[in-house]
């Protein structure tokens, strides 16, 4: 505030080449009492008929014309001064964070009842992953949440300098090598020394993942949307990240328990790297489809722009 009055004080600027700007209109409305508050008071403190006395005098007679406002409202007054260049209506309004809200999420229930039909492959793969409810996240309430949060995301940040791009990903192989490999893991772990071991009780996931993904191979389907799912799910299970040691040196016939947690240890290293890939890929894929099929490019040209395209 002193450095405000200080610049229109010293005659470096004039009251209607200041900005201040906030984040909420509350702020901006009380910054700007306490701003006319300090110019007042430091003119109170010059002589009358001084240039700092005339300066500050000015600036309280000019006082409206500060851009003192949040940065919404900074941002629409400059489209407004240059609508033509904005190519934008001069007459637009900003809309509220709950109106804004509430357009995308119209606009989004239209778009998705419209992808349902015909699913691309970044929702269709996105709708296949399974809900894992979290008590301590509230927002974790399923595949649609998910998608919706994603076009939230794009949409708030859509200014892209080129166009999305999808790196080169075989899916396929990736796929199929993890089971491969996950298909031996299992097999190494399926009959402990021990029963009721630790390490095999942990690993149990691995070895159910396997059974649904071979039983699918030996009838001659190829599921990889699902099994792409089931690899990710396994990577997050926390029992088979972390699992427990057991007790003894030898786990299996022909297996010590070190054998045993070195691959178990190889196979999670795969397992996070894959499901890296394997989050990310749709991602690209969904966000790419968005900013080029034409049901969404109307979306994000039409209800999203009206919503917050003017916010800055």
């Amino acid at each position: 505030m002193g450095r405000i009055v200080r610049l229109i004080e010293q005659d470096v600027a004039t009251i209607d080449r200041i900005v201040a700007v906030t984040f909420s209109e509350k702020a901006a409305g009380e910054l700007k009492l306490r701003l006319r508050e300090e110019i007042e008071r430091a003119r109170s403190r010059q002589e009358p008929g001084t240039p700092g006395f005339d300066r500050l005098s000015r600036a309280i007679y000019d006082f409206e014309e500060a851009h003192v406002s949040t940065i919404h409202g900074f941002c629409a007054d400059l489209l407004r001064e240059r609508p033509v260049e904005a190519r934008v209506d001069p007459a637009f309004t900003v809309l509220t964070e709950t109106e804004g809200a509430r357009l995308f999420d119209e606009a989004f229930t239209a778009w998705l009842h419209d992808a349902l039909e015909h699913p691309g492959e970044g929702v269709r793969r996105s709708l296949r992953r399974p809900t894992r409810w979290n008590p301590e996240d509230e927002d974790d309430t399923g595949p649609i949440e998910r998608l919706r949060r994603a076009a939230w995301d794009l949409a708030e940040w859509r200014d892209h300098e080129a166009a999305w791009t999808r790196p080169a990903w075989d899916r396929r192989s990736a796929v199929l090598g993890l089971a491969d490999e996950l298909r031996d893991f299992a097999a190494l772990t399926a009959r402990p020394l021990k029963r009721g071991d630790n390490l095999a009780n942990d690993t149990a996931a691995a070895r159910r993942t396997s059974s649904d993904i071979e039983r699918h191979r030996r009838l001659g389907g190829e599921e990889l949307d699902a099994w792409e799912a089931a690899l990710v799910l396994l990577a997050e299970d926390r029992n088979f990240a972390k699992p427990r040691k057991g007790s003894g040196a030898a786990f299996a016939e022909g297996v010590t328990r070190q054998a045993a947690l070195d691959r178990h240890a190889a196979l999670m290293t795969r397992l996070a790297a894959f499901r890296e890939d394997a989050n990310a890929d749709p991602r690209r894929c969904f966000a790419r489809r968005c900013a080029t099929v034409s049901t969404a490019t109307r979306i994000a040209s039409d209800a999203w722009a009206r919503s917050i395209s003017w916010t800055c």
